[in-house]
């Protein structure tokens, strides 16, 4: 096995979702190997205003939400800043129990693109970020618990020499994007993609709280009634906000979610894991 230092959980993860499955396999692995563990949190804007620089010594869990079946649009251009140098890397996407499509792939050949040897990928449950009964109060202690045991697989793989085989995931990573078409209950299509929460005055006691989460730094610290710019419905306001004063009362986005509810939170999707 090689010679490696530190285990780094890199996450863009606005309702900790994805930062709960990320940090629990760097931090298993980490204790596989007895070396060090750490995580670098790159959601907000202020966050991402650095290169984030690794090199051979490194292991890196990398994680992001999945958004229409892809990695964020407006962020994934920040993903592939990153400098890989040789480190070795997991790609991680969580998803709202729909699915993760194209989502996967993408991460994985980014980080081969950033210089990384990605060993790994693995696609997980997150709550979503729409609802709270859509993929409801997960990760929960199941899915961290597989991604305990996912951990190991991994340590199985490297400490076996097979690091550098080629594994195969789904998707298609090179499909065009498209712009998002969301449906109601009757088919219609209906554009949600300008629609921005509201806040409720009588709980909010403009901590700021919001502002400082967004990713987008889209919310304005002085008003936070005031959005002024791109919602990209990560939802981190609305579940984030102490007060619960944040909410979205556009007639298309609810119906659209209350869509998504009735066709998956039935279902319990489970982990799907490549090593």
């Amino acid at each position: 096995m090689e010679r490696y230092t530190k285990v780094t959980a890199l996450y863009f993860s606005p309702t900790h979702t994805t930062k709960k499955v990320v940090e629990k396999i760097a931090a298993s692995l980490a204790e596989m190997l007895g070396i060090e563990c750490d995580s670098i949190d790159i959601t907000t804007p202020e966050s991402r205003k650095k290169q984030t620089i690794f090199n051979s010594n490194n292991i890196v869990i990398f994680g992001s939400p999945v958004y229409i079946g892809r990695l964020p649009n407006l962020i994934s251009p920040y993903f592939k800043t990153f400098a890989g140098n040789g480190a070795t890397a997991v790609a991680v996407v969580v998803y709202g129990n729909r699915a993760y499509d194209d989502a996967l792939a993408e991460a994985r050949d980014i980080l081969l693109s950033d210089g990384f040897k990605c060993v790994a990928a693995a696609a997980f449950i997150g709550e979503h970020s729409f609802s709270r009964i859509l993929g409801g109060g997960r990760p929960d202690d199941a899915d961290l618990e597989i991604a305990a045991r996912y951990a190991g697989r991994i340590y199985e793989k490297l400490s076996d020499g097979k690091a550098g085989e080629v594994f195969a995931v789904p998707g298609n990573p090179e499909a065009l994007r498209t712009f998002y078409h969301a449906t109601d209950k009757n088919g219609s299509s209906v554009d949600i993609r300008k629609v921005k929460p509201q806040t409720d005055k009588s709980l909010c006691n403009n901590c700021g709280f919001c502002a400082s989460i967004c990713p987008m730094g889209s919310i304005n610290p002085a008003d936070c009634s005031d959005i002024t710019g791109i919602c990209i419905k990560c939802c981190a306001c609305v579940k984030r906000c102490p007060n619960n004063a944040k909410y979205f009362d556009d007639p298309d986005y609810l119906g659209h979610k209350s869509l998504l509810e009735e066709k998956f939170a039935s279902m319990r999707k489970n982990p799907e894991l490549y090593v």
